[in-house]
């Protein structure tokens, strides 16, 4: 049997304990240690000499302790930050309040802005009620006054187209008129009509190259006069010694203003061959179909137009007055003053506080 050969043995370098450096907390807090440089020189032996014996070194772990209590006695405490927190509560509550009482004067202000202006519109509501009250007074006024005019000019007639005599020449309209209007009834010249006046339109004298002054007379009976004007209206042109002559019903200044707005009425009625006929007091009449349609205010005009289906037409107002209802929207959203809301009170140290569960606990 073969003997064994020793195993020959290696050179091994005995195991040496890691030693894990312990490093000191003042490197993150102290200066920044300036690093080792190694020299490359060879080392030289040095004599002894006698030195002094030192005193200990002290431990790295004293050292680290000695730092951290030094940081930790630095650090606020609870006091510190409940004082710090008081201090900052109470500054942003003065500022908040001064912010708070700014914000209800400009509250109280607005308040007031709001029912001074509430109190004029309603205010404005009552005097436009009662101008419309007037307007409309104004108006019934109006009516009836252009009424009795027309009233008194009931026997009235204008001529229009006669020339004037020149000047200095005296004028006989009394003769003039008696040879009309018996030509128009188709009687002797010479018949006898009772005026009561005959005269030219109160204004200075034309000028020759200018239109004629109208005549006005006044005739004492009031059929002869009728009988007259309705002759009038169903010849188609009255001549006169050489001269065509127009006869009109007297009237009114505010009727003539009235009737010249609605115009445009007028013309549409004749182009939709229609009959309409004039009233009094002033109105402007159409009967279609056994119904009477009227217009004797200008409100009433977009209803008469609907009515007989009339093409729009601007018809301006004639009375001069508004009478148009206004009214006035009451303000909705008024200024309404925020409850104050109550502020969480930071608790001292020695009181509980109450969790949002219920469960109360002590601070520590």
């Amino acid at each position: 049997m073969a003997s064994k050969k020793p195993r020959a043995q290696a050179n091994t370098t005995p195991a040496v304990p890691l030693t894990t450096s312990k490093t000191s907390l003042r490197r993150y807090f102290g200066e920044k240690p300036e690093p080792e440089s190694k020299s490359k020189m060879a080392a030289v032996e040095k004599s002894p000499a006698y030195s002094a014996p030192s005193s200990p070194a002290p431990s790295e772990s004293s050292l680290e302790g000695n730092d951290l209590k030094t940081l930790l006695s630095q650090l606020p405490s609870k006091l510190d930050l409940e004082l710090m927190f008081s201090k900052m509560e109470r500054s942003f509550g003065d500022k908040l309040q001064s912010l708070h009482e700014e914000v209800s004067q400009i509250g109280h202000r607005v308040q007031t802005l709001e029912e001074e202006g509430e109190a004029s519109a309603l205010h404005l509501t009552n005097i436009q009620s009662l101008q419309q009250t007037h307007n409309e007074a104004i108006l019934f006024l109006q009516r009836k006054i252009e009424d009795l005019d027309n009233r008194g000019k009931r026997n009235n007639l204008r001529i229009r187209g006669f020339p004037e005599t020149q000047q200095g020449e005296t004028e006989d309209i009394i003769l003039l008129l008696t040879g009309l209007f018996n030509k128009i009834l188709g009687r002797p010249l010479d018949t006898v009509i009772k005026f009561d006046r005959a005269h030219r339109a109160l204004r200075p004298r034309a000028l020759p190259q200018d239109k004629p002054r109208d005549i006005i007379c006044k005739i004492h009976h009031f059929p002869l006069k009728e009988a007259i004007l309705q002759k009038a209206k169903h010849l188609r042109e009255i001549k006169h010694d050489d001269h065509k002559v127009l006869i009109f019903q007297d009237l009114a200044q505010s009727t003539l203003i009235a009737r010249r707005a609605l115009r445009p009425i007028t013309t549409a009625l004749s182009d939709m061959n229609i009959r309409y006929r004039w009233a009094y007091p002033f109105a402007l009449v159409v009967t279609q179909q056994g119904t009477t349609y009227s217009i004797s205010t200008p409100a009433e005009v977009q209803a008469f137009q609907q009515a007989l289906k009339l093409p729009k037409a601007a018809v301006e107002d004639w009375t001069g007055l508004t009478l148009g209802q206004t009214s006035h929207a009451s303000q909705k959203n008024k200024w309404q003053r925020t409850p104050k809301k109550r502020r969480r009170r930071i608790p001292s140290g020695n009181e509980q506080t109450t969790s949002p569960r219920g469960t109360t606990s002590r601070p520590t």
